[in-house]
């Protein structure tokens, strides 16, 4: 079956079919078992112990040979006195009682004897019993009638029910898990997919599959194999682009010192200068951006988390120092010292990359609180904190995109950053599988909030 809507159809077919099949073959054993039974009871021996119990015990006797007689799921007996009511005190079945009018109405036998053929001898209806004090007791026996005979019997009702259940139970487990296996392995492509794996498959395990669910993972396998090869395509071509900017670049800085030699130290010269530091500085974080997003080249080694986050705040301590950011400087609160498995160039460029960010929107002689600590999952964090002007929380979950500039940012004006450097730190975070937060916090500033697994 190569299509999904037959699989479903046959198998509810099948149960519908298996369930209606087992209650016929129930049922029509149930009927010849009461058949059997109702053809071999023995009327004879029957009336001859209600009898003998009349005989011996009288009214009495007879009442309490009625209650002993063993139970019959398809035979009942009832004795009527002359009152046309069961000694038991029963409620006669309506069939009974039509049976019994019928005999109590039957002519005497002397007055059938002068009216009937000679060679006709009518039978009574229904037998009887004489008492010593001479009243008359009627014996009636019957087939047991009920509206639903074989569900009132308990063991074939659960045997059927439980059979039902077992067949229904059988097949519908399979079905389900022949439609919800491959689905849920399309769910975790999918939202491996969205987590930035472009590499993720589902085909591999559904290749056998003809139905709809295994044309739809051959069609995402499609899809997930072009935007591989979109986002490969894109981030070579930023990396070839920005490699060829640097050529130009390295020959515009030799010719412009040329140019002060003969010209003198002029303050157009200092400007060209600053824009090619600038230009420069874009093109190395776009090559840093392009190698973290083709993924990891080295084999992962272990990093002492605090270690390498002093390293990084005594750098950009110095940085602050030399380029006069008016007294902003950066502390460390080292709570834990965890040891990580990654790569330290990409945790570094990350660490940098948001304590910069940090120190250049912090106002002036405020200080920059870089924290290391492990949480109580045993993930290790670093969280950094300023007291700068904070941002809209409707662009806060922006603020990660490659080039991405704030409202406020581009009404005054300020060309201070490339708009990567929170880009950059999300892709390293990520290729150690790891999570970035950040939020305003309360006073003002941002929070910057890295869990590493350790």
């Amino acid at each position: 079956m190569h299509s999904l809507l037959v699989r479903i159809f046959v198998s509810f077919w099948l149960i519908i079919g298996i369930t209606i099949g087992a209650a016929a073959v129930a049922g029509y054993y149930y009927a010849e078992r009461i058949q059997n039974e109702s053809e071999n009871f023995g009327f004879d021996d029957t009336i001859l112990e209600a009898s003998r119990a009349l005989a011996t015990g009288g009214r009495a006797g007879l009442s309490s040979w009625l209650r002993e007689v063993p139970s019959s799921d398809t035979v009942a007996i009832f004795v009527v006195d002359s009152q046309g009511r069961d000694i038991l005190r029963r409620e006669l079945p309506s069939h009974l009682e039509r049976r019994l009018h019928r005999h109590l109405s039957h002519m005497p036998r002397s007055a059938l004897a002068r009216s009937d053929p000679q060679n006709l001898r009518r039978a009574r209806p229904l037998s009887q019993l004489v008492a010593n004090d001479g009243e008359i007791f009627t014996l009636l026996v019957s087939r047991r009638h009920r509206p639903h005979g074989f569900w009132n019997s308990a063991p074939a009702g659960v045997t059927l029910l439980a059979l039902a259940l077992v067949v229904s139970g059988t097949v519908s487990w399979f079905l389900a898990r022949a439609i919800s296996s491959p689905v849920r392995k399309l769910r975790h492509a999918t939202v491996s997919l969205a987590e930035g794996n472009l590499s993720s498959r589902v085909a591999p395990s559904l290749e056998n599959r003809r139905d709809e669910l295994g044309m739809l993972a051959r069609d995402f396998d499609t899809m997930a194999e072009k935007l591989e090869r979109a986002a490969a395509q894109q981030t070579e071509l930023s990396r070839n682009v920005s490699h060829e900017l640097r050529s130009p670049l390295a020959r515009l800085r030799v010719a412009m010192e040329l140019a002060k030699r003969q010209a003198g130290d002029l303050q157009e010269f200092n400007r060209i200068d600053e824009e090619a530091e600038r230009l420069d500085a874009l093109i190395g974080q776009i090559l840093t951006y392009s190698r973290l997003e083709s993924g990891p080249r080295a084999q992962q080694i272990a990093v002492d988390l605090a270690d390498l986050v002093q390293e990084v705040v005594e750098n950009v301590n110095f940085e602050c120092r030399a380029e006069g950011y008016e007294g902003v400087s950066v502390e460390t609160d080292v709570a834990a010292s965890p040891t990580i498995g990654g790569y330290p160039d990409a945790l570094t460029s990350a660490i940098e990359n948001i304590v910069r960010n940090a120190v250049k929107h912090s106002p002036p002689h405020e200080k920059v609180m870089v924290r290391v600590a492990v949480d109580s999952s045993g993930c290790a964090m670093v969280e950094v904190s300023d007291r700068g002007p904070g941002v809209d929380e409707s662009e806060l979950p922006q603020l990660f995109k490659p080039f991405f500039r704030t409202r406020s940012a581009s009404r005054n004006g300020r060309n201070d950053g490339t708009g990567l450097g929170l880009a950059i730190a999300e892709r390293a975070v990520k290729l150690h599988r790891g999570t970035i937060v950040i939020n305003n916090r309360r006073g003002g500033g941002l929070r910057v909030l890295v869990r590493l697994k350790a």
